[in-house]
């Protein structure tokens, strides 16, 4: 990811730094390993509304099985030489507006909202979803949904705001929804620092 608003990527530019299919963002989302659960984001009007203007739009596509991919890594063939978006500027201001509307600054925060919205939509006006703080925490939230889709923001948001990670049904089968208080919530202690760290809590 490159342009004025990469604040901070990771090339991929020659073939001997490229990883491979399966660490690719293209040849996850594209090939596809990887695709859209329709009941997920991609069903917000910003991607499903025939009349959406945003241009964010065009990063949902339906390939001839008719599976909805992300279409933000075009870079689906080897040696998958994209860049890896680590912090992006649009990042950085839904932080601001998101600790803004903790702060109940909402002014603040609708207007670092809007800024990234009209971004991509520039006649989009927020007219519902902002009048609380609940409400416009949630309507951030949502925005960061959006906007970083497929950038590995999702569960480490829903982790931070101790928010239940959502049950997901789809053609592989059914993950069950994981409470915060259920022994799974957290990320296991990978096996191999269990092993070498006698000192890690098991």
């Amino acid at each position: 990811y490159v342009g004025n608003e990469a604040v901070f990527s990771i090339p991929f530019t020659t073939a001997a730094e490229a990883p491979g299919l399966q660490s690719a963002l293209g040849g996850n989302y594209l090939t596809p390993v990887l695709y859209f659960n329709s009941a997920g984001i991609i069903a917000d009007n910003v991607f499903a509304s025939p009349t959406s203007t945003d241009a964010r739009k065009a990063l949902v596509i339906t390939n001839v099985t008719g599976q909805k991919l992300l279409n933000k890594f075009k870079k689906n063939g080897a040696p998958f030489t994209d860049y890896v978006p680590v912090i992006r500027y649009a990042e950085v201001i839904l932080n601001y507006a998101e600790a803004a509307a903790q702060n109940d600054n909402l002014p603040l925060a609708r207007t670092l909202l809007a800024a990234v919205r009209n971004r991509s939509d520039a006649t989009y006006i927020f007219t519902t979803g902002v009048t609380t703080k609940a409400e416009l925490i949630a309507t951030i939230l949502n925005e960061r949904r959006i906007e970083l889709v497929g950038e590995g923001f999702r569960t480490p948001d829903l982790l931070r705001r101790v928010q239940t990670l959502p049950g997901k049904t789809g053609n592989a089968g059914v993950a069950p929804e994981v409470l915060p208080t259920a022994s799974n919530y957290v990320w296991a202690i990978p096996s191999n620092e269990l092993a070498y760290n006698k000192l890690a809590p098991k």
